[in-house]
């Protein structure tokens, strides 16, 4: 397996160090980074940049695509865009340290950073993005392309719908419902029902947007 990282900023360098530690143990090889922001050919923690994100089109070999970039929208754009090419994959890239249920599901794409816990029956959508520490409870759901924190804590039977942000150090009660393109802010403590397209903040959060 060949393994390209979308994303040369510190996500995506932590998620290369998550690659290393992980798929590289089982014989896969990174050949580097994508991003329009940073100059081909720059070398970060002895990574290459190859060329922004038209590169991946250059590529003539089967390869995995991993997302280093916490924004949803960008992962939900990205996603589509290249899962028609038949020559990507988006692995799962889990650290040996998670605790990942036998009965939890996983979609494609989805990327565990070190501690996390996903419970049983719990569900992760595509291209999930779970940062350090973070805590799925039983039967909780998380929609395709969110990013979750460090430290946050989502309880059993939550459900949060697609491109959602959840901040560090987040908490949401359990059995509620966080709609879709939400934003917790860092620290929130989310003890009622959160509707789609909304920014919440605080303890207890508040709607602010």
């Amino acid at each position: 397996m060949k393994i390209v990282i979308y994303g040369a900023g510190g996500l995506g360098r932590e998620v290369l160090q998550l690659a290393r530690q992980t798929l590289c143990r089982d014989g896969a090889r990174v050949l580097g980074f994508v991003d329009d922001g940073v100059a081909p050919g720059t070398v970060l923690n002895d990574a290459e940049v190859l060329g922004g994100g038209d590169y991946i089109d250059s590529i003539r070999e089967p390869f995995s695509l991993v997302f280093g970039l916490a924004s949803p929208l960008a992962k939900k754009e990205l996603y589509h865009r290249h899962k028609k090419n038949p020559l990507i994959s988006f692995p799962n890239v889990i650290h040996r340290s998670a605790s990942i249920s036998e009965y939890a599901h996983l979609g494609e794409g989805v990327v565990v950073a070190a501690s996390c816990l996903v419970s049983v029956d719990a569900t992760l959508g595509t291209c999930v993005f779970l940062n350090s520490g973070a805590m799925i409870g039983h039967d909780a759901v998380v929609g395709d392309f969110t990013s979750i924190m460090p430290m946050s804590a989502i309880s059993g039977n939550v459900a949060i719908g697609e491109c959602c942000l959840i901040g560090v150090q987040s908490a949401i009660r359990q059995g509620l419902r966080v709609g879709r393109n939400c934003t917790v802010g860092m620290g929130s403590m989310v003890l009622r029902d959160v509707p789609d397209d909304s920014t919440v903040l605080g303890n207890p959060a508040k709607k602010v947007s």
